[in-house]
């Protein structure tokens, strides 16, 4: 008769023992998932800060490492999660791009993409691409580096240049149009003078080509704007705009890597 209310006592005991773990069980639970969400935060925290020191600190580089002669400010952003590129030494993908830059007194946007960056800074970059943009109005700079036009100005598909040549004791004025080119080597471009005018017609000439002019091909040495190891791979005039593609397999970060230019 005694074994039945000790039975039920055991029962009650170990029904309280479950329910005691299962709400140990469910705050274990709990205390899991809010340490998991904590920590998400923290995660998400730290990589929103650090992505924007790591992106301020790879533009303040390259802004110091810029070539003799260039000035502006660069913004940089490297792409993906940032954390795990820091710890693993190296950022897969990085955009720079600049919209205020000036070279040898020439306004031009730039825009690159480049592989590989070393989070310390030592060593090269890898697989660089990208485009700088020369607005129309400061394209006819460009003359100053040719002796044989004074004017250059853009038009589709190719330039007019301006300049005055002497014909048979006479000066004359001209304006040709012109078409542009890559050279092989990628050093710079290449324009080579095709229809022409006579722009002082008061001489009364009438001439279909002007020696010296007429399809001489002008070289334009574009390396002595970039960093020695970049080249130019194409490039597409249109009235408004000159834009032009820059490639290099690998572009040293050192300060005279980025501050040495090519020569042709």
């Amino acid at each position: 008769m005694t074994s039945a209310p000790a039975t039920g006592r055991g029962r009650e005991r170990r029904g309280r023992k479950r329910r005691g773990q299962t709400r140990r069980g469910r705050t274990l639970a709990i205390v899991l998932v809010v340490v998991l969400l904590v920590l998400a935060v923290v995660v998400v925290v730290a990589e929103f800060v650090l992505r924007g020191v790591v992106d301020r600190t790879i533009a303040d580089q390259v802004e110091q490492s810029l070539p003799d002669g260039t000035t502006g400010t660069v913004d940089a952003h490297v792409d993906g999660v940032v954390i795990p590129q820091l710890v693993g030494g190296t950022f897969d993908r990085v955009h720079i791009s600049s919209d205020r830059l000036t070279v040898a007194g020439i306004p031009l946007a730039a825009d690159v993409t480049a592989r590989d960056l070393p989070v310390d800074g030592q060593g090269a970059v890898h697989d660089v691409d990208g485009t700088v943009r020369l607005a129309a109005g400061a394209v006819k700079d460009l003359a100053a580096y040719s002796p044989l036009f004074e004017r250059l100005r853009l038009i589709d598909g190719g330039v007019e240049l301006r300049g005055t040549t002497s014909v048979l004791g006479f000066d004359i004025g001209y304006a040709a149009d012109g078409s542009v080119a890559v050279q092989s080597d990628g050093r710079g471009v290449t324009i080579t003078p095709e229809t022409v005018r006579i722009t002082n017609s008061s001489l009364g000439l009438d001439l279909d080509d002007i020696p010296g002019v007429s399809d001489v091909p002008v070289p334009v040495c574009t390396a002595q704007f970039l960093p020695e190891q970049l080249r130019v791979r194409s490039l597409r005039v249109t009235e408004s705009a000159a834009t032009v593609r820059v490639t290099a397999d690998e572009l040293p970060l050192s300060e005279d890597g980025l501050r040495t230019t090519g020569r042709c």
